[in-house]
């Protein structure tokens, strides 16, 4: 209990910071509300007060996971080229995964991934990763079919690098990050040649090399 002037402790929070810890660490059906609510210390009922049922606090765990990557997205170096602000928002991200990197795996490895609403965020994350690289590069949406598929395409080549990553930490962080700005450039002249009306042209992709 919180003394007075102190402010109340935000028990939802804890029991989704509870729940990550764990989901992390074991698969779905292995985890119980009521090792949940006993490691975030608080009354078993508040779990279907905030939640409704252990599949809605397993949703709110991804939605502040997504959150919080969100975040670290969106912030940009000034100053910077594009080819920079690419591979410094490569780096975070890995970086990121690397600080989260139980949850990560645990999603991506299935189970829990092929929760519809699960991939429904992740989706929904990804493709805003995606669309935020297409405007730092000028093209309007929505993006036309070949770039789309593209950028579909290379998200999820990162996913890969970085699961590979997670595993084996054999590769330096910089240089996955130089890699996959490389593929990603790559990919983007592929698309170009595809259809040259993607909204792109090689002047605007060169500038992912500077």
């Amino acid at each position: 209990m919180a003394r007075p002037g102190e402010p109340r402790p935000d028990r939802r929070q804890m029991l989704v910071d509870a729940a990550a810890e764990l989901f992390a660490g074991r698969a779905y059906d292995e985890v119980t509300t009521t090792e949940i609510a006993r490691r975030a210390g608080v009354a078993y009922g508040l779990i279907a007060h905030h939640f409704g049922n252990k599949r809605g606090l397993y949703l709110a765990t991804i939605r502040a996971a997504a959150d919080r990557l969100r975040v670290v997205h969106e912030a940009e170096p000034e100053g910077a080229t594009p080819g920079e602000r690419l591979r410094d928002a490569l780096d975070r991200h890995i970086a990121f995964m690397e600080a989260n990197a139980a949850g990560f795996l645990a999603v991506m490895r299935g189970g829990n991934g092929s929760d519809p609403e699960v991939r429904a965020i992740v989706e929904d994350l990804r493709w805003q990763g995606a669309r935020r690289l297409l405007d730092a590069l000028g093209v309007p949406g929505p993006a036309r079919p070949v770039l789309r598929t593209t950028m579909r395409g290379w998200v999820g080549y990162l996913d890969e690098v970085v699961i590979d990553h997670l595993r084996h930490r054999d590769v330096p962080r910089d240089r996955l990050a130089a890699l996959a700005a490389a593929t990603l450039a790559g990919a983007l002249r592929a698309a170009c040649a595809a259809d040259p009306d993607i909204g792109l042209d090689a002047e605007a992709i060169g500038l992912l090399d500077a």
